[in-house]
């Protein structure tokens, strides 16, 4: 193992560590609103729409991402091109870029999880609670943002900041769509100079620093949402 090949291929390979953090941090945000959004459905009266979002939840949940991401790759062109010709959008599907299909398929598959740690926070939330502020004279939508959203907030939100240093791991899989991540460029980093070992110990020591910082940072956020916790049950 060449330490001089290991350190290049280190810093080449940290050049994208901004890119792939900011197309995960996307991702977990469309996917958060989209989960909270979920809840909602979950929350419905109406049992048809329960029933298709039970079926959309766990076909996601149930089929591996790597599909997912292969059918979206290959299928939305065809969606959009046929579209296009339906309302004449004039939209050219042959340099459609393959960042929209990462999006999309991570996006839906995440939302399918993110829902459940939403839903599971808020239900979390004490009843006795509620009771009390609405005995104080808070109006629904007082009682929502002055209680339940705080308390659910610092239940969920630790969970899904740990999601996130799984969806940055996850993203490993956009290289067979041509997407460059970490793990993309360790393995054009490999075809370039044909050392294997220096390429993908530089991207296996990058994936643990992000893993180590942002867990750090993580467990901040995490002490500071629980102290705050503590001072609204007060």
């Amino acid at each position: 193992m060449s330490s001089h090949i290991f350190v290049g291929d280190f810093w080449t390979i940290w050049k994208v560590v901004p890119q792939t953090l900011g197309l995960s941090f996307l991702i977990l945000i469309l996917a958060t609103l989209l989960g909270s959004l979920f809840w909602q459905i979950q929350e419905s009266r109406h049992t048809a729409i329960k029933f298709l979002y039970h079926a959309f939840s766990s076909y996601f949940r149930g089929v591996p991402l790597l599909i997912h991401l292969l059918i979206f790759y290959y299928g939305l062109p065809i969606v959009i091109k046929a579209l296009s010709d339906q309302f004449n959008w004039g939209v050219s599907t042959n340099q459609l870029n393959p960042i929209y299909a990462v999006i999309v398929s991570y996006t839906l598959y995440s939302a399918s999880f993110l829902a459940e740690i939403i839903r599971g926070s808020f239900k979390s939330v004490g009843t006795d609670q509620l009771e009390a502020a609405s005995a104080l004279g808070y109006t629904g939508t007082q009682r929502f943002f002055a209680v339940w959203l705080p308390q659910a907030l610092s239940e969920a939100l630790p969970k899904i900041l740990n999601y996130y240093t799984l969806l940055i791991r996850q993203l490993s899989l956009a290289f067979l769509v041509s997407v460059v991540d970490i793990f993309a460029k360790a393995k054009l980093e490999t075809a370039a100079n044909d050392r294997y070992i220096e390429a993908f110990c530089a991207a296996a020591i990058v994936y643990w620093i992000l893993c180590v910082v942002l867990t750090l940072i993580f467990s901040k956020v995490e002490h500071y949402l629980r102290r705050y916790d503590r001072s609204v049950l007060a």
